[in-house]
């Protein structure tokens, strides 16, 4: 069986069991959002430390407890390696200091078989965090569920579209499958340029507005790092009966660290629901 391994634990989180579960124990105590009465279909974590993104990602990981999720669909950026195709692990473990995931490997298969813009590539998970740290709060709520790591290659412009297709035929309207984007926001030298955009972003997203946030994306008055993965999301929308996009949470890490200035990234969450 092969085992991914929990690379950037002490990095971007907690190596120690109980240090984890603790950090994510108080995001959970300090959530605001309540707990949305209707069908869970996807949500959108941010991906940096936790001790910056950590609580925004909270609000949504909140809602997946007891929702009857048995598999979810991770889809996120490659950042380090330079990819044409999207990139799926098809079989084994997910190691994390707060227990392991398996794979969906059916699920897996069916991306895969999908489309050859879908290839098996186990070693370019290997490195990657936008998937890892989503796993040991996934633990802490659903401690069962099943996972499909994807991440998309940049620069190619068809991909959100054949993403979109296969989200709407294998995840469909099933009840028992969710998707979960991991993207951040803004990434840059200015806090108002960052608050300005990441409100635009925010905008978009809230109006399922696939061809309207691809459009200010390639302006730059829209920004996010996992594009590809939530516009892929917002045009399957109504094929996934996606209705209405919860903002759960939104701020930046000069929010904080209490410094408005350098650099800074920009971080939101959020739920996408059938009703």
């Amino acid at each position: 069986m092969t085992i991914r391994k929990a690379v950037w634990a002490n990095q971007f989180y907690p190596s120690d069991p109980s240090d984890a579960c603790a950090m994510w124990e108080d995001f959970f105590k300090k959530c605001k959002y309540p707990r949305i009465n209707a069908s869970l279909k996807a949500l959108q974590v941010p991906h940096a430390g936790w001790q910056y993104s950590g609580q925004a990602a909270a609000e949504a990981f909140k809602q997946l407890k007891d929702s009857g999720v048995q598999t979810i669909v991770l889809i996120g950026p490659q950042h380090r390696l330079a990819k044409k195709y999207m990139q799926v692990f098809p079989e084994g473990i997910w190691e994390s200091p707060l227990g392991n995931l398996e794979i969906d490997a059916n699920i897996a298969a069916s991306f895969i078989d999908y489309n050859e813009a879908f290839q098996p590539d186990i070693k370019a998970h290997a490195a990657e965090h936008s998937l890892e740290v989503q796993i040991p709060p996934l633990i802490m709520v659903l401690p069962n569920v099943k996972i499909v790591p994807i991440l998309t290659a940049a620069y190619q412009r068809e991909h959100p579209r054949i993403l979109a297709d296969a989200l709407a035929k294998i995840v469909g309207l099933q009840s028992d499958i969710a998707v979960l984007i991991s993207t951040d926001l803004y990434h840059g030298e200015s806090y108002k340029v960052c608050k300005t955009t990441d409100a635009r972003t925010l905008e978009l997203v809230e109006n399922l507005d696939a061809e309207g946030l691809e459009q200010a994306l390639a302006q730059g008055t829209a920004a996010a790092c996992g594009e590809e993965a939530m516009l892929a999301l917002l045009y399957a929308s109504e094929r996934l009966s996606v209705k209405k996009a919860h903002l759960l949470a939104a701020y930046n890490s000069n929010d904080i660290t209490g410094s408005k200035g350098g650099y800074v990234v920009g971080y939101s969450a959020f739920a996408f629901t059938g009703v």
